[in-house]
C-alpha cells in the first residue's frame, strides 16, 4: 500500500484528503505544521507528499526547500491560494509533481497523484 503525507494547516481539507485517497487504496498520514511535516518525513519517507506551502509555523518556501535538501527524490504535490506561486524559481527548480491552487478539485489532484507514483514505479 502506497503511503501519502498530506499537509495543510486547514483541518477540513486534511480530513477531506484522508477520506478521498483513503477510498483510492492509500495509507493516509496528515500533518497540520512544518515541523510535524517534517518529522513525519524523517520518521518514514512517504511516497508521495501534499505540501500546503502555507504552514502556520514556517515560511512559505521553506519548508519545500528543506523537504528538497533532505529528499531530493521525493513526490510532492503542492496546494496553495497563490495564484502565482508557479512563478516562483524556487518552486519551479524544486520538481514537484503537480501544483493545485485552492479550492482545488479533488478529481484532478487524484489523477495527478495516481501519475506521479506511477512514474515514480517506472
Amino acid at each position: 500500500m502506497q503511503t501519502i503525507l498530506a499537509t495543510d494547516s486547514n483541518m477540513n481539507i486534511r480530513l477531506l484528503l484522508e477520506t478521498e485517497l483513503g477510498l483510492e487504496g492509500y495509507r493516509v498520514i496528515l500533518a497540520s505544521t512544518g515541523l510535524e511535516t517534517l518529522k513525519k518525513i524523517r520518521e518514514e519517507i512517504p511516497d508521495l507528499v501534499i505540501l500546503d506551502l502555507r504552514m502556520p509555523d514556517m515560511y512559505d518556501l521553506q519548508l519545500l526547500k528543506t523537504i528538497r535538501e533532505e529528499n531530493k527524490d521525493l513526490r510532492i504535490v503542492l496546494s496553495t491560494v497563490y495564484k502565482r506561486a508557479q512563478d516562483n524559481p524556487t518552486i519551479g527548480a524544486s520538481g514537484v509533481a503537480g501544483y493545485f491552487i485552492k479550492p482545488f478539485g479533488i478529481n484532478r489532484l487524484k489523477a495527478t497523484i495516481k501519475q506521479s507514483l506511477a512514474d515514480k514505479r517506472a
